[in-house]
């Protein structure tokens, strides 16, 4: 039985799929199993899985595994959870990639912990270069959750005991609404700025599309009313933010006022007033932000 337990979830990934079990396999740590769930994929996914890792299949150090039809992020990470034997569950997007050394960073800051997220900072193209780094400032843990600055799957691990699994009703922000339940929860959570983790960023990424906005209010109507009244304004900040993105501006200014109105000093940090005017009254669409 392996220590580690790392579950590759993909849906059409023959372009990248070869790459991010290849960092697998290259990670300094090695006690490592790979679990691959394809989610149905109409491409040459399992084909490009077989002929470059078919002899670790049948050695039984990668499992492939298929869904007879699509069925979406969530339900393939738990059934790769379920197929896994290690005391520590990373996963990793199919188009995403680590640095050799996440695992053994990882590992490094899990005791007392649930759940560890590796903050990303670096941002790769196509060509898996580099070619953003973000400097946000990580806040406290409880502001980081509830104001959606966490949730990339694979930046996230969690000791097996604790996995409280992705819940399958959200086909978006699934990312999101398993921290914030882990929280409600009383799992112990803990955010190391390691820079190991490479978030691939290209137009089919599903924070571009719109199903994102309505993931995003199911998971405000599911928790507004468990949000702890300390997070509430951080909560509802970035729904708002959300909805804005996405021209949905009576929600948004409806919520932001909402956000304003229980904790008006939450303007006083200028990122949250400037993405209000560069949201709220299209600033980004003639300014150039990024959406």
């Amino acid at each position: 039985m392996a220590e580690v337990s790392v579950v590759i979830p993909v849906y059409n990934g023959e372009r990248y799929i070869k790459e991010s079990v290849g960092c697998v396999l290259n990670q300094t740590f090695k006690d490592v199993e790979v679990i691959v769930v394809d989610d149905a994929s109409r491409d040459r996914t399992q084909d490009v899985v077989y002929e470059n890792f078919g002899e670790l299949i049948g050695e039984g150090k990668i499992k492939y595994m298929r869904n007879e039809r699509n069925m979406e992020r969530a339900f393939s990470r738990n059934v790769g959870f379920e197929n896994s034997s290690g005391e520590y569950v990373f996963f990793l997007d199919h188009d995403d990639l680590w640095k050799e050394n996440h695992i053994e960073e990882v590992l490094k800051a899990f005791p007392g912990y649930d759940v560890v997220y590796s903050f990303p900072r670096s941002f790769i193209d196509d060509g898996s270069q580099v070619f953003r780094r973000s400097g946000k400032r990580i806040k406290p843990l409880e502001e980081t959750i509830f104001s959606g600055n966490i949730g990339y799957p694979s930046a996230s691990a969690f000791r097996r005991e604790s996995f409280p699994g992705y819940n399958g009703n959200f086909i978006m922000r699934e990312d999101w609404e398993i921290f914030i339940r882990s929280y409600l929860e009383g799992l112990k959570i803990r955010i190391v700025d390691s820079d190991t983790v490479l978030i691939r960023e290209h137009p089919h990424r599903t924070s571009r599309s719109k199903l994102f906005l309505e993931a995003t209010k199911a998971v405000y109507e599911a928790y507004k009313d468990k949000v702890p009244e300390e997070c509430l304004p951080h909560f509802l900040l970035h729904i708002s933010d959300v909805a804005f993105r996405f021209g949905d501006f009576r929600t948004g200014y409806r919520v932001f006022f909402e956000a304003v109105s229980k904790k008006p000093s939450i303007l006083a940090d200028r990122r949250n007033l400037l993405n209000f005017l560069k949201r709220g009254f299209r600033l980004d669409r003639f300014l150039g932000f990024r959406a």
